[in-house]
């Protein structure tokens, strides 16, 4: 339906209003870290999933975000529609989205998880491929040294069957991520494919661009045995605890 939004103090709250009539709210400080701040690709991607929640087959599907941060409008708008969600992130933010959660009354539908895309050792020990049906992500291209990280820990999460859909900005206020050199490191991978195209202005971010984008992209694998052999190259070359190497 659209965004809601309302100021004053060091806090402020912003929204969506679902079809339901339901609204999604999440709180945040101006100016505050990377995964603290509501983007426009959680707007994007919450629309999408409301405005083709049927078409998707939502209610059936368990669903994981990566990178949630404490603002996921998106992740949020899944606990409403599917059968289960888990939004996961580095520790430093789980208790975050835990608030928000707790604000959603959605305890109980929505889980809330740490996973950190550089500990590829401990992902493994703690997520099953064969609990995700479908993987969300937003705004996840920002830094380059995350790259890596990030597309290891699809590769091991995803199996044939998984869909994975993706909301980037192609530009925020202060930095333009290079999302063409992510897709080519997906493209080996993922069957890839253009969702949505639309406009930032209007979404309900407080940091929208006037002449921005967001793409929403849906990923398939090409094929799981590349998957597993890129993961296992990564286990072996330092992806576990630490940066991963080129």
């Amino acid at each position: 339906m659209g965004s809601v939004f309302s100021g004053g103090g060091a806090v402020q709250v912003v929204g969506y209003e679902m079809k339901s009539g339901e609204i999604i709210e999440v709180e945040f400080q101006p100016n505050a870290g990377l995964g603290f701040v509501p983007w426009p690709g959680t707007f994007a991607l919450a629309a999408y999933l409301d405005a083709n929640a049927e078409a998707l087959g939502l209610s059936n599907l368990v669903a994981l975000e990566l990178g949630s941060g404490s603002c996921s409008v998106a992740g949020l708008t899944a606990g409403k529609l599917c059968k289960k969600t888990v939004l996961t992130d580095r520790v430093e933010v789980i208790d975050s989205i835990g608030n928000a959660v707790a604000r959603s009354n959605l305890w109980g539908k929505v889980d809330v998880r740490v996973l950190d895309w550089a500990d590829l050792e401990f992902t493994m020990s703690a997520f099953t491929t064969q609990e995700i049906d479908m993987i969300f992500m937003t705004d996840v291209v920002y830094f380059d040294f995350l790259w890596k990280p990030l597309l290891h820990t699809l590769l091991l999460l995803c199996k044939p069957t998984t869909q994975v859909l993706w909301a980037n900005c192609d530009g925020y206020p202060s930095y333009t991520p290079n999302v063409d050199e992510f897709l080519k490191m997906l493209e080996e991978f993922f069957e890839i494919t253009v969702e949505q195209d639309r406009r930032q202005l209007g979404l309900g971010s407080p940091n929208e661009l006037p002449t921005g984008r967001v793409l929403i992209r849906r990923l398939t694998l090409k094929d799981h045995l590349l998957a597993q052999e890129e993961v296992d190259r990564a286990m072996v070359k330092g992806c576990v605890r630490r940066r991963c190497m080129p």
